[in-house]
């Protein structure tokens, strides 16, 4: 019996040299870095400097925006409300401040029923929309409709009130 104990704990001392030298860490030296490159400091603007931005006037999107918003109508018009919405997200996370985008994620969330979302929307794009008050009444009619969804007839009456002196 001594004998059989003997063997099976060189056996397990075995398996637990074979598990253990599978899980050693190696090390390995750090390679160098190389030394980053070195511009010119006239080049690179001071800190505290303002950078003018490329489109300070107006609310002028990039191509890619502008084709993004032209894809996202698209979609809608063709009623597949939910890749209008995505596409219509992506135009929003390059410019976040367009306050045309929010208004037709506000008209996609209104197509697809959901009047507080669309509501959400149109506030914030009339956040957005100042001294714009062509687009600020189309978001007030928005908002009307969205309440008019949800039985509040006299706050959506308080709302197309609101569009009507915009205009």
């Amino acid at each position: 019996m001594r004998h059989n104990v003997r063997g099976f704990a060189t056996i397990v001392l075995l398996i637990s040299a074979v598990i253990f030298s599978s899980c050693a860490v190696h090390y390995t030296p750090p390679e160098e870095k190389p030394e980053p490159p070195s511009y010119p400091s006239e080049k690179l603007p001071q800190i505290g400097a303002k950078i003018p931005k490329p489109e300070a006037s107006g609310h002028r999107s990039p191509v890619v925006v502008a084709r993004l918003s032209d894809k996202a109508k698209d979609e809608m018009e063709a009623g597949n409300m939910e890749q209008a919405y995505t596409t219509a997200e992506r135009a929003v996370r390059i410019d976040s401040s367009n306050p045309y985008l929010w208004h037709l994620m506000a008209q996609i969330q209104l197509k697809r029923g959901n009047s507080y979302q669309a509501e959400h929307l149109a506030r914030k794009s009339n956040l957005l929309a100042k001294g714009d008050k062509s687009l600020q009444a189309k978001n007030w009619r928005m908002i009307a409709a969205a309440l008019r969804k949800r039985g509040a007839t006299g706050e959506a009456e308080a709302a197309e009130r609101k569009a009507k002196e915009l205009e």
